[in-house]
């Protein structure tokens, strides 16, 4: 039995469900709308797999959730079922069903799995540069006999990869040392360490809405407090307001992504990048940096990182990965601070020793030759955006986009607050899709979904005309005039 974390009562989960209950559609075309229960349990399912219902969590009696759905408590009985056929839930007599993630691990490589007919465009992330990847592993391994004759545990990292890291910051302004660097397993983390590091259970941090789904599931898993300050989907970044909460709340950290920010591709100014550091100095505050997309610059470049701008008594600490820009499959990212980061490398050391050598050499082989393959992956990222927004404005009308300029995605802004429901019908129609509530906090940004233009491009534009079809299904197979009159009247 999975330990329970907490219980969820029916009337909360019921909003947190949203408009779930299965459409036809209308008109000569109209479906047989999916069962309800099936509707039901992909909804549930959802929320776990988003976070906003932690694993763990005790789910209500068949007969008090169906009572607040209005459905039969056969539907919720059938639900809750299916939910246990496929591994998300788990029964004992006389306690709650606890909802859980399955066990199994999917064959390999992943798109044979049991997810392998759905269009995965829940996930933003580039495939592999193939050829430079092969390079990087030839490379450790002509590079590996003085490693193989110690015992292989570096916990700051291989000093070759923190040369190449600190390299990258030197060329884009920021000068830095390799004693300034220490390499992690991936962006997540370095989030991970710094959190053990610095914020104690309890501790308020400070953080954007929307802002990085996985960065909500550190804090929570850590059990800090998220303070959310609203990004404005145009305009992005409110500083007054950021230094107005840090005055009234003291949150102990702040977290912001300002690089091709992840979900809406905004970019942070000069300006803006100084007055933080302006902020951390005056309130005493560490600011965390993700610089994840930091070189996924489509319309713009980005300006010189925020630790460049940062006066005498600022503390700012740099998470960077090479998931977005090269591979995730290759599990290294870092941490760069302004002094040595001793205290943040014994938490490391505690936490799982050290990274592995191979992949940090292959990592640094390809940070070295970003050249030979970054250019084309931005062009062909550039590609891919033009048939999403394309597709958006044919399948999605009335929707809008975030002007990002950079990353790995689209923030679409629907008509209606349907995220939620949209998700949920759009895996009935075999895609994957991020509701914008995962990136919120508190649930909100029901309004919002995240499309991300990594996936070639038919397949791209062809999961965006299904997650149209979801939208139409989840709003009732309304027209956008339709919707307008509804709202007038």
């Amino acid at each position: 039995m999975f330990p329970s974390t907490g219980t969820v009562g029916a009337a909360a989960l019921a909003r947190q469900l949203g408009s779930w209950k299965p459409d036809g559609g209308t008109g000569p075309a109209r479906r047989a709308p999916r069962p309800a229960y099936l509707a039901l349990a992909e909804a549930l399912r959802l929320l776990v797999l988003d976070g906003r219902v932690p694993v763990g969590t005790a789910l209500p009696s068949e007969r008090a959730l169906a009572a607040h759905l209005e459905v039969s408590r056969t539907t919720v009985t059938a639900a809750y079922a299916e939910l246990r056929d496929s591994g998300h839930l788990q029964s004992r007599q006389g306690a709650r069903s606890v909802l859980t993630l399955p066990h199994a691990v999917p064959a390999e490589p992943a798109d044979t799995g049991p997810e392998a007919d759905l269009i995965r465009l829940n996930i933003a992330a580039p495939s592999a540069p193939d050829q430079i990847v092969h390079d990087g592993y030839r490379h450790a391994l002509e590079c590996a006999p003085p490693y193989l004759a110690g015992i292989g545990l570096y916990p700051g990292g291989v000093r070759a990869l923190r040369e190449s890291i600190a390299q990258r910051y030197r060329d884009r302004g920021l000068p830095t040392t390799e004693d300034q660097v220490l390499v992690t397993s991936g962006a997540q983390h370095a989030l991970r360490i710094v959190l053990d590091t610095l914020v104690h259970p309890g501790d308020r941090v400070l953080v954007e809405q929307p802002t990085h789904h996985g960065t909500i599931l550190a804090l929570r898993r850590h059990n800090a407090r998220p303070v959310a300050v609203g990004l404005h989907p145009e305009h992005g970044w409110d500083l007054d307001q950021v230094e107005a909460v840090v005055k009234q709340q003291n949150p102990r950290i702040i977290f912001t992504i300002p690089d091709f920010h992840n979900p809406t591709g905004l970019l942070l100014d000069e300006a803006g990048r100084r007055r933080l550091g302006e902020i951390s100095a005056r309130y005493r505050v560490p600011v965390v940096v993700d610089e994840t997309m930091a070189e996924l610059a489509l319309d713009a470049p980005a300006p010189p990182p925020v630790a460049a701008f940062a006066p005498r008594g600022a503390r700012i600490i740099t998470i960077g990965s090479a998931s977005k820009t090269i591979w995730a499959g290759l599990r290294v990212g870092w941490i760069r601070t302004e002094n040595s980061p001793d205290a943040l490398t014994a938490a490391r050391h505690d936490m799982d020793l050290a990274g592995a050598v191979f992949e940090q050499l292959a990592a640094g082989y390809a940070l070295d030759h970003l050249a030979d393959f970054l250019p084309g992956r931005l062009d062909a990222l550039r590609a891919g955006r033009a048939v999403a927004l394309d597709a958006v404005t044919e399948h999605l009308p009335g929707a809008t986009v975030s002007p990002g300029v950079g990353g790995l995605c689209l923030w679409v802004t629907l008509p209606r607050p349907v995220g939620t429901a949209t998700a949920a019908a759009a895996a009935g129609l075999g895609v994957r899709i991020a509701a914008g509530s995962a990136f919120g906090v508190d649930g909100v940004l029901e309004r919002n979904i995240r499309i991300p233009y990594s996936l070639p491009p038919d397949q791209l534009r062809r999961a965006i005309e299904l997650v149209g079809a979801a939208y139409r299904r989840a709003t009732g197979g309304a027209s956008v005039p339709d919707l307008e009159r509804q709202l007038v009247v």
